[in-house]
């Protein structure tokens, strides 16, 4: 049973469901799974064991700067699968 987990494929996921609609490219199944792929290889992981764990990594990432870097992943991930989308 997996134990860990890393905290930034969440937090891609809750920007890509914010943005989504604004990004200008395909949301398909393929497409948002390869923005997130994308954008997760250009974060540093943010692994936790457990719910202590994540609520500390959570609060951490709450900052301006982390959410810009975040945002920011997608939307330069958004554009590399606009360009060369796979489906």
């Amino acid at each position: 049973m997996k134990r860990y987990e890393n905290m930034m494929e969440g937090f891609v996921e809750e920007v890509l469901d914010i943005m989504g609609d604004s990004l200008g490219c395909c949301m398909c199944e393929q497409c948002r799974n390869d923005v997130a792929a994308h954008a997760l290889n250009q974060l540093p992981p943010r692994y936790v064991v457990s719910h202590m764990g994540g609520a500390i990594s959570k609060a951490d990432t709450m900052r301006i700067q982390h959410l810009t870097d975040v945002r920011t992943a997608v939307l330069q991930a958004a554009q590399v699968v606009k360009e060369h989308p796979r489906h």
